[in-house]
C-alpha cells in the first residue's frame, strides 16, 4: 500500500511539475537581417497602397482648386455649363441697349460651369441600372445557391456570370450602340409612347416643355434610342455579374440551420428564400453598393449610348450626360484653365463618391455586423 502511494505521489508530482522551457538557438546575423528586411518591406507595401489612394485625391484637389475656389459648393447646384465668354450688350434702366459712337456697349461675361446636369444624369442612370439589375442578380444568386447544385450546373453557371464581368466596357458600348439603341428606337420606345403616353400621370415620361419665341410648347420626345433608358440598361447588364457574384457568396454563408428551421416551421420554399435574403440583407446591400459604384464610374459604354446632352429632363427617354461621359467628351478639348479645372472638379467629385460607395459596400459585405444582420 505504501509503495502504491509513493508511486502515485511521484506521478502526481511529475505531472504537476513545470516542463523545462525549450530555448531556441540565437538567430544568426543573416536571419535577423532577413526578418528586418521583410518587416520593412511589408510596412513599405502598406504605405505605398495608402499613398496610391492619397495621391490621386491630392492631385485632383490641387488641379481643381481654381474651380473649387471660384464656384465653391454652388458648383453642385448650378446647371449652366459654358466654356466660352459671352459678349452681352449693356442696357439702361428702361431696358434699351446703350450705344456709344454708334456701337453697342457690351460687357464680357466669363465662362460659367455647374455640375447639376451631370450629377442628375449619373444618379438617374445608376438608379435605372439598379432597378434592372438587382432583381435579376438576387434571383440568379438564389438559383445558384438553392437549385443549381441539385442539377450539377452551379460551377458552369457561376463561371459564365463571372465571365460577363470580364467583358470590356467598350464591347458593351458597341453592343448598346448598334443593337440595343436601334431596337429601343424602332420597337420599345414607340410602343411605350403609344400605350403609356395617353395615361395622365405618366405623360411626363414622353413629353417635354420647350420654350419657343417666349412661349412654352409641350413637345413629344422623339424615340431616339440613345437616351437615359439605353444607358441605364447597358449599365444594368454591366453591373449584374458583380452584384450576382457577391450576393451568391453572401447567401452561401447563411447557416443551414436558418433554412431548415424555417422549413420545419412550415415555410414554403419561396418563404425560406425570403428568409435567406432577410438574413443576409447587410451583405446584399453591400453588393448593391458595389454595383452602384461601378455604374456611377463607368465611362466608355455609357458615353456611347446615353446621347451626351447636358440637360435635366425628367423623362428617361431624353438624352443626358453623366460625370464620366462629360470627362470623356470634353477633357481633350479643355484648353482654358478654368474649363480644365472645372472638369477636374467633376472628376474629384466622382472619385470621392466612388470611394464612399466602396467603403460602405466593404463594411457591409465583410464588416463585423454582416454575418449577424439577420437577427430580428
Amino acid at each position: 500500500m505504501s509503495g502504491l502511494s509513493m508511486e502515485t505521489a511521484t506521478a502526481a508530482t511529475l505531472a504537476g511539475s513545470p516542463r523545462p522551457a525549450r530555448h531556441r538557438p540565437p538567430a544568426s546575423g543573416i536571419s535577423r537581417f532577413v526578418d528586418s528586411g521583410l518587416r520593412w518591406a511589408c510596412r513599405g507595401a502598406a504605405a505605398t497602397i495608402l499613398l496610391m489612394l492619397i495621391l490621386p485625391v491630392s492631385v485632383l484637389l490641387i488641379q481643381a482648386w481654381p474651380a473649387v475656389h471660384r464656384f465653391g459648393a454652388g458648383f453642385l447646384v448650378s446647371s449652366e455649363w459654358r466654356a466660352n465668354e459671352l459678349e452681352i450688350p449693356v442696357r439702361d434702366a428702361a431696358g434699351k441697349i446703350i450705344q456709344k459712337d454708334g456701337e453697342n456697349v457690351t460687357t464680357i461675361e466669363p465662362p460659367s460651369f455647374g455640375a447639376l446636369p451631370v450629377l442628375y444624369g449619373t444618379a438617374v442612370s445608376a438608379m435605372l441600372a439598379l432597378i434592372f439589375a438587382v432583381p435579376f442578380s438576387f434571383a440568379a444568386a438564389l438559383f445558384i445557391v438553392r437549385v443549381a447544385p441539385k442539377i450539377k450546373i452551379a460551377g458552369p453557371l457561376s463561371f459564365l456570370i463571372e465571365f460577363l464581368a470580364a467583358i470590356p466596357s467598350l464591347a458593351y458600348g458597341l453592343w448598346g450602340l448598334f443593337v440595343l439603341a436601334p431596337f429601343l428606337a424602332t420597337t420599345v420606345e414607340p410602343a411605350l409612347i403609344s400605350t403609356l403616353g395617353k395615361v395622365p400621370f405618366l405623360s411626363w415620361m414622353f413629353f417635354q416643355d420647350v420654350e419657343i419665341a417666349g412661349a412654352t410648347v409641350r413637345r413629344q420626345l422623339p424615340a431616339a434610342g440613345r437616351d437615359m433608358l439605353c444607358g441605364g440598361l447597358v449599365l444594368g447588364i454591366m453591373i449584374l455579374p458583380i452584384i450576382t457574384a457577391v450576393s451568391r457568396d453572401v447567401l452561401k454563408n447563411v447557416p443551414r440551420a436558418q433554412i431548415e428551421g424555417s422549413l420545419a416551421m412550415g415555410a414554403t420554399w419561396w418563404q425560406s428564400c425570403v428568409e435567406m435574403l432577410r438574413y443576409g440583407r447587410a451583405g446584399l446591400f453591400g453588393a448593391v453598393m458595389l454595383g452602384l459604384a461601378r455604374a456611377a464610374g463607368e465611362t466608355m459604354a455609357v458615353t456611347m449610348v446615353i446621347g451626351n446632352n447636358n440637360q435635366i429632363v425628367l423623362s428617361p427617354l431624353a438624352p443626358a450626360q453623366t460625370m464620366a461621359s462629360l470627362l470623356a467628351n470634353e477633357f481633350a478639348e479643355a484648353t482654358d484653365g478654368l474649363h480644365g479645372s472645372a472638369l477636374l472638379y467633376v472628376a474629384l467629385i466622382l472619385l470621392v463618391m466612388s470611394l464612399l460607395f466602396n467603403i460602405v459596400a466593404r463594411y457591409l459585405v465583410v464588416g463585423k455586423n454582416s454575418r449577424t444582420s439577420g437577427a430580428h
